[in-house]
């Protein structure tokens, strides 16, 4: 019995010294300090490639960005109707002061002219890819006389 608890203690020192040397360094020579090379970093860069299938790229912001102004934006100054839809011509302008020469079909910002009347104009005004009309209508003068 005695030989059987010397036995334990010497296997359980044993246990204990082999991790305890091995954190020392000792037993294990250390590499000189010059053969250690630099280590080569390498970068990698994931390139996405998205086909849209006429869908919204994902990858661009839903907000407005270079765009133009947004269609809430937009003040009416001028209509130049004509019985003809393609010479019907409306002037729009911006908060920024720009004012901009619009035709049926062409696009300012998030909003595009639809049709031109004679005291309004009508856009379709896409606000994250839905889209819905909006109206602009001529400020008629109370106080003018005709």
């Amino acid at each position: 019995m005695r030989m059987s608890v010397m036995a334990a203690a010497v296997l359980a020192a044993a246990l204990y010294a082999a991790p305890a040397a091995a954190q020392n360094g000792a037993g294990a020579a250390a590499p000189p300090a010059d053969s250690l090379a630099e280590p080569r970093l390498v970068f990698d860069r994931e390139v996405f490639s998205y086909s849209s299938g006429g869908r919204r790229d994902p990858f661009k912001p839903l907000t407005a960005s270079d765009d133009g102004p947004l269609f809430d934006e937009l003040t009416l100054r001028m209509i130049i109707f004509s019985q003809d839809p393609r010479e019907s011509l409306v002037l729009v302008q911006d908060v920024a002061g720009k004012v901009h020469r619009l035709r049926r079909g062409e696009r300012v910002g998030n909003a595009t002219v639809v049709d031109i009347g004679r005291s309004r104009v009508l856009f379709s005004v896409n606000e994250f890819g839905v889209y819905r009309q909006g109206v602009l209508e001529l400020k008629t003068n109370q106080g003018a006389s005709r």
